[in-house]
Order: C-alpha cells, then sequence, then structure tokens
C-alpha cells in the first residue's frame, strides 16, 4: 500500500510500512510536486529544510531523505540536531526555502515515525497539496527504477534552528518580564523533543522552573506523549504540591505542537478555555487585530471573548489543520486552534506552535499578576455581564 498523507502527515510503523524505500519514494514526490510549482513560488530553483525528531533513527531516515532532495538538483538545509515541529518550520522562514520534510511521528506511539511536509508559509501542506504529493507516490510505484538522476547534485547544508526560532520568539514574549515575576512554574515535557527549550530560553534572563519527564527518549519513557488525563497526572501533583498562588504547570506533547495548562489547585485548563484567555490577553494587552479560526460553532468559551471584542469568526468543520491553516491564512487572523491544545498565530508560523503557546500563558500571568483560576473567573463573569 503507497504511503498516504493524513491531518499529521504520513505515519507508519518503522520497519513495517516506515522503510528507507517507501521514504525515498516520498521525498521524490516532494520533490517532484515541488518542481512543478516552482513557477509559483518565492525562490528557484526550490531549496527544502529537513528536520527529525528524537524517535528511533531519526537522523538516519533525515539523511536518507537528504540524499533524495540533493540528487534532485535542489539544496538542501539540514537541522543539525533533533528539533521539534515548530522549531523546523521556523527554519524555513530563516533560510527562505521551498517547504520543509520533517521526519516525526507526531503523537504516535514510538514504534511509529513519519512524514510531514511543511510549506513555505511555514504550513503544513493542505489536503489539496498532500493529494498531488500522493499522486506523485502513485506514479512512482508504477514506474520501476524510478530513482535515476540526471542533474547535478545540489548542496547539502547543515544548520543549528535553534537560534533563529529563540529570536523569533523573543519577539513575541516578553521573557524578562516572566522572569520578574515570583511564580512556581513547572513544565512537563512527556520526555518529547522540546525538553529543556522552556529553561534555555529563561536562562539568559535569570528564570526559575521546574522541568519534568525532560530529556527526549526515542520511546518518550514508555507513553504515548499525548495531552491525555493519564500522562499529565504528575504534572497536576506536582502543581498542586506547590500550593504557590502564582502556580502553574504546562505540558508541552511529543513533536512541540500542542499544550496544555494546569492550575495552582492542579486541575486541567481546558483547551477552550485556554483559548478564549489567550485570546482575550492578545487583543487587550497586545492589541493585536483580526479574528479567530476554530472548529464548530459550539457558543463555548473562546467564542464568547471573539463576540466580547467583536471578532470574526470562521469555524472549520474538522480540527484537521491542514483546513484551519488554509482559513487563517485567508482570514487574516489572530490565532486558531484545533480544538485539542494546538495554537498558531499570527505573524508566526502557520502550524501550531506548544513551545511559542506555552510562553504566551506565563507572560499573560506574569502580566496580570492573576493565576489562571483568577483569570478565567475575571473573564467569565465579564462574559456573564456582556
Amino acid at each position: 500500500m503507497n504511503p498516504r498523507f493524513e491531518a499529521n502527515g504520513w505515519q507508519a510503523v518503522v520497519a513495517d510500512q516506515f522503510t528507507f524505500s517507501n521514504l525515498r519514494m516520498v521525498a521524490q514526490a516532494i520533490c517532484n510536486f515541488v518542481r512543478k510549482q516552482q513557477s509559483y513560488i518565492d525562490n528557484f530553483p526550490p531549496r527544502l529544510v529537513i528536520g527529525y525528531d528524537s524517535r528511533f533513527m531519526g537522523e538516519h531516515f533525515a539523511m536518507v531523505a537528504a540524499e533524495v532532495v540533493v540528487n534532485n538538483g535542489l539544496d538542501v538545509f539540514i537541522s543539525d540536531r533533533a528539533a521539534p515541529t515548530p522549531v523546523i518550520s521556523w527554519m524555513i522562514a530563516d533560510q527562505v526555502s521551498t517547504g520543509a520534510i520533517m521526519i516525526t511521528g507526531a503523537n504516535e506511539s514510538a514504534e511509529y515515525n513519519g512524514v510531514k511536509f511543511i510549506t513555505s508559509h511555514m504550513a503544513i501542506a493542505s489536503e489539496d497539496t498532500t493529494q498531488n504529493i500522493e499522486r506523485e507516490i502513485e506514479i512512482l510505484s508504477e514506474t520501476p527504477g524510478y530513482l535515476h538522476y540526471s542533474v547535478n547534485p545540489g548542496e547539502k547544508i547543515f544548520a543549528n534552528p535553534k537560534p533563529a526560532y529563540f529570536d523569533q520568539v523573543r519577539r513575541f514574549v516578553d521573557v524578562r518580564l516572566i522572569a520578574s515575576v515570583p511564580m512556581a512554574i513547572t513544565v512537563d515535557y512527556l520526555y518529547g523533543i522540546s525538553s529543556g527549550y522552556l529553561h534555555e530560553i529563561f536562562r539568559e534572563c535569570g528564570g526559575v522552573l521546574t522541568e519534568i519527564q525532560n530529556s527526549p527518549h526515542s520511546d518518550f519513557g514508555s507513553l504515548v506523549p499525548v495531552l491525555n488525563q493519564e500522562n499529565l497526572s504528575e504534572l497536576q501533583q506536582v502543581v498542586a504540591h506547590s500550593q504557590e498562588n502564582l502556580g502553574v504547570g504546562l505540558a508541552i506533547d511529543g513533536d512541540g505542537c500542542h499544550m496544555q495548562a494546569v492550575d495552582q489547585r492542579g486541575t486541567l485548563i481546558s483547551h477552550d478555555q485556554m483559548f478564549g484567555l489567550l485570546l482575550d490577553y492578545l487583543v487587550r494587552e497586545k492589541e493585536w487585530e483580526g479574528g479567530i479560526v476554530k472548529p464548530n460553532r459550539q457558543n463555548d468559551f473562546a467564542e464568547q471573548v471573539a463576540v466580547l471584542h467583536g471578532l470574526n469568526i470562521t469555524y472549520s468543520a474538522t480540527t484537521d489543520f491542514r483546513n484551519i491553516t488554509s482559513e487563517m491564512v485567508h482570514e487574516l487572523a489572530i490565532m486558531a486552534s484545533d480544538g485539542l491544545g494546538g495554537y498558531a498565530f499570527q505573524g508566526h508560523i502557520m502550524e501550531r506552535d506548544g513551545i511559542l503557546a506555552s510562553l504566551l500563558v506565563l507572560e499573560m500571568i506574569a502580566a496580570r499578576k492573576k493565576n489562571l483560576n483568577q483569570l478565567i473567573a475575571d473573564l467569565s463573569a465579564e462574559l456573564s455581564a456582556a
């Protein structure tokens, strides 16, 4: 069966469907696609970024994909280390590239790996794009010996994606403000690839935080690295035990795209409530303008906040971010959410970023000097009175 792209790209079990052979075919299909699109994209010839996370054989799979790309005559910028998906997405802008091949199993269990294709807009490829890539895969699967190249190879350039990403984050978040306010911050990385990122960002400002499950494991410490009650129970206990008024817990999923917060009592904040809180903060304190994109019409907390501020609301029929992204670009939205803890922000990558979302939560608490429970109560009261 040929590789197929779903909401988080193509994922399959390593050594079963996710093989070197299938990866080469997918990489070749992406090269064929971007070649056909080159009259519509910004740079010529196409240049691709390749990244990978901490899953088993990730670096080796990335190098296999890179060989296919350079043998097509295209230059490739390869991350010199395992990195979260949002960090590789920003690498596209930093290196002025056509897109990125990200080797990641997203939120699947450790036996999976996969490929996300991220476009020049730093957005996960739309359904139309992935369908075009799948058509290229079908053609290749019927073409024996298709990996015969007759062009001069491109150049392989290794680059550290962290500095440019950190610079971008600092343009959005006042890290020094966060570090200046006494808060009991606990971050749970679920042994994912974002491990240590918040500590590294805070370190230069003298900020202090506690990190748990904070080393990237290829098997995620036997977890399936998703934001669910079972996985976040330790974070809840740590935060509740601190008994700090400005205590907060933040969890970031396996590939760095989703986040969830825990209030000072150890209670999980719903994704809908977090969407509403962040939206209110961005509109009031940061004076952002635009609308929002979200799945489904539910008259929920985030929708009520959008109505309070007179913002346009665009609804996506699904939680599939391939569709949500296209709506966000079209509507020039402040924020987009998949309803599952994934948030994208205006002026940043058009992909979900759990690292940036976590930092914005901390900035909101620091700026307003209220815990998440108080912030929800205050905003709920205002919505009721409106």
